[in-house]
């Protein structure tokens, strides 16, 4: 698939409700187009994905959906966010880091953990549907055009 030809077509006046739930098998974030025009909801319905948090606009499902705006990730692991136990929980030492409705920085994370930058491991740090934050580490969808 090629990014310029990716187009995602709504209607603003809709009043489309994202369901809410924990990581699943797959985890989506879109592209900076949507993110910036605010289609948050509209994602989460037009393909039927759970939304991390109000606020976070991380999605996930359990089954992967193919042509994706965005980047696609198979979720290998979740945990709840706890510094001290965090390096015992990721088991490498090199990650790509993003966060997401988190109170930390991706640089205070980097100092906090030692991870270097890189590799084929990611990390999302964000907040659940239950306000609690959370890690999620994933590995890129191998055929993800970003």
């Amino acid at each position: 698939t090629n990014i310029k030809n990716q187009v995602f077509k709504f209607a603003y006046n809709q009043k489309l409700i994202s369901e809410y739930g924990a990581p699943l098998n797959y985890l989506y974030e879109p592209n900076a187009a949507i993110l910036k025009s605010g289609a948050f909801n509209e994602i989460s319905n037009a393909y039927s994905l759970t939304k991390l948090h109000k606020h976070s606009h991380l999605y996930t499902s359990a089954k992967k959906i193919e042509n994706f705006p965005g980047r696609t990730f198979e979720i290998t692991k979740t945990f709840n966010f706890n510094h001290r136990k965090i390096k015992k929980e990721i088991e490498v030492d090199k990650a790509n880091i993003s966060t997401r409705n988190f109170p930390k920085t991706v640089k205070e994370l980097r100092k906090q953990t030692k991870l270097k930058d890189g590799g084929s491991c990611y990390l999302f740090f964000t907040t659940n549907f239950e306000n609690k934050l959370i890690v999620i580490l994933c590995k890129k969808d191998k055929n993800d055009v970003y």
